[in-house]
C-alpha cells in the first residue's frame, strides 16, 4: 500500500512537472513571438550601425558588452561587440533607472527605440576651432587633441562616403535590459 501511494505521488509530481514545463515552453514561445513582432533584433554593433538609418524610431534589441557607464548619473552606457572597436550609446529610460558601474564587462541585451543625433557640418567646424584653440593653450602637446582631431577626420570621412552634410550618431533610447549569461 505504501508503494502504491509513493508511485501515485511520483506520477502526480511528474504530471505537474510536465504541465509546468509545457506552460513554461508556451510562455517562452509567446515571449519570443512578441519579441519578433514589433522589435528588430540587431545581431551586433556592426549590423546596428549598418542598418540604423533604416530603422529610426523603431523598437530594436541589441546585445553587447557594456564598456562604460556614466559615473555621475548612470543614465547612459556604451555597448560594444567582442572586438570593442565600435560602440553604441544607450540612454536610460522606460524601466531602466540607470546603469551601475558594476555592469561594466557584462553582456546585456537592451531593448529600446533607435534614435539619431545629427552633428551639422558647421557644428563640426566649431568643434575643430575649439580644438585648435585648446592646442595653442597647451602648446599642441595634448594627446586628447590628437584623438579629437582624429574623431573629426573620421566624421568628415563618413560624411563624404555617405554624401551627407551632417554626421549621424545613432543610439538607443533604452526601455529595458537583461544580463545575458
Amino acid at each position: 500500500m505504501k508503494n502504491g501511494i509513493i508511485i501515485a505521488f511520483v506520477a502526480i509530481a511528474l504530471s505537474l512537472n510536465a504541465c509546468q514545463s509545457k506552460s513554461s515552453s508556451n510562455t517562452q514561445v509567446e515571449k519570443t513571438s512578441e519579441q519578433v513582432e514589433g522589435v528588430k533584433h540587431m545581431s551586433g554593433i556592426k549590423q546596428f550601425l549598418t542598418e540604423a538609418e533604416q530603422h529610426l524610431d523603431e523598437k530594436v534589441s541589441l546585445t553587447g558588452v557594456i564598456t562604460h557607464t556614466c559615473k555621475h548619473s548612470g543614465k547612459r552606457c556604451f555597448l560594444a561587440d567582442a572586438d570593442g572597436k565600435e560602440t553604441v550609446r544607450v540612454e536610460a529610460g522606460g524601466d531602466i533607472v540607470g546603469f551601475n558601474r558594476e555592469l561594466v564587462g557584462s553582456l546585456v541585451k537592451v531593448t529600446g527605440t533607435l534614435k539619431e543625433r545629427r552633428l551639422s557640418k558647421e557644428y563640426i567646424e566649431q568643434m575643430e576651432e575649439a580644438i585648435k584653440e585648446k592646442q595653442v593653450k597647451e602648446d599642441g602637446t595634448a594627446e586628447t587633441c590628437a584623438a579629437e582631431n582624429n574623431n573629426i577626420l573620421n566624421m568628415r570621412t563618413w560624411m563624404k562616403e555617405h554624401g551627407k552634410d551632417y554626421y549621424s550618431i545613432f543610439f538607443i533610447d533604452g526601455e529595458n535590459y537583461e544580463i545575458v549569461e
